[in-house]
């Protein structure tokens, strides 16, 4: 039997109705060469009795792990079940948005321009209120410069708008929960150049209190350490090389008032850290804070401490 064209891999954990409401969607789609993925943490059979609802009418394989996974663990283990030539994750708590949205996903990848596909999307709170995200050209001129300016901002968004070709060498970092989609896109667009950016809402994004990125925002034990482990997989000299990188570092200075590194060892990272960290501290701690809290000012600021290291040529 010829294997599928895509792999829709859900990595399932409890929500059961919101994964009845995914497969709702897949059920509904006019493009039909796929199969599905689910590999379950959850701990009961609620996931399996939906699966199981589903299992005549929906080309489904579903897998119970045992032990439970963990996230990001839990989607490698679905991406590597595939056999699809590409792999379209799907979060249990999204959905596509219309019967046509992964035919057009599929049709940018019979066109074969670019291993690496997403799509725009709308953002769907449990208010109802709807916030629609599109790749504005400055966020795209942006990634196009460089996928490292992903440091400063994510502008791909969320997994669930990926659909992109299977490398079993390239799969998510289990180290990391904040940073785990930046840093699979990061590393998979260094290997395969390019992307494809399709600006019609293909996926809706289910958020809600619960999820895990709603425990881990603005959370110096996670951010610090997991965005300073991602830099340390590079060149020391990354940061004086790319000001958007630069950019990242000194948010996270701002962000959580650092004023000295023993503040970062106490979050728990122990690793090396970038050149000039030290000099944006200090630097900042010469900056009235109602002025720095400012976006418009802060950037002026930016800038201005990035071009004086530049001059001094401060890269260690």
């Amino acid at each position: 039997m010829k294997n599928p064209f895509i792999s829709i891999c859900i990595p399932a954990y409890k929500r059961a109705k919101n994964l009845q409401r995914l497969l709702y969607s897949i059920a509904t789609q006019t493009y039909t060469n796929y199969e599905i993925i689910v590999t379950d943490d959850s701990p009961d059979d609620s996931v399996t009795e939906i699966v199981n609802s589903f299992s005549i009418s929906l080309n489904i394989l579903y897998f119970k792990n045992d032990p439970v996974a963990d996230t990001p663990a839990n989607w490698n283990i679905a991406i590597k079940k595939a056999s699809g030539d590409w792999i379209k994750i799907m979060h249990d708590d999204d959905w596509f948005a219309h019967p046509n949205a992964l035919q057009i996903f599929a049709d940018e990848a019979l066109k074969a321009t670019s291993n690496f596909i997403f799509s725009a999307c709308n953002n769907i709170y449990t208010s109802q209120k709807e916030v629609n995200e599109f790749l504005t050209d400055w966020k795209k001129e942006m990634l196009e410069d460089s996928c490292l300016n992903l440091f400063y901002m994510n502008v791909i968004g969320h997994p669930s708008t990926v659909l992109h070709r299977k490398d079993e060498l390239v799969i998510y970092d289990t180290q990391y929960k904040w940073v785990v989609d930046i840093d699979f896109y990061i590393r998979y667009l260094q290997k395969h150049n390019g992307f494809k950016y399709i600006p019609k809402m293909l996926i809706n994004i289910g958020t809600d209190d619960t999820q895990i990125s709603h425990s881990l925002y603005k959370n110096p034990q996670v951010e610090m350490p997991e965005y300073l482990s991602m830099l340390a997989k590079f060149p020391s000299y990354l940061l004086m090389e790319h000001e958007y990188v630069f950019h990242c570092v000194w948010n996270l200075v701002k962000r959580f008032r650092i004023k000295n590194l023993t503040m970062i060892k106490a979050w728990g990272y122990q690793g090396p850290l970038p050149n000039n960290l030290q000099a944006i501290i200090d630097f900042q701690k010469l900056i009235p804070r109602i002025l720095i809290k400012q976006p418009k000012w802060s950037i002026v600021l930016m800038k201005k401490c990035y071009r004086k290291l530049k001059s001094q040529g401060l890269n260690r």
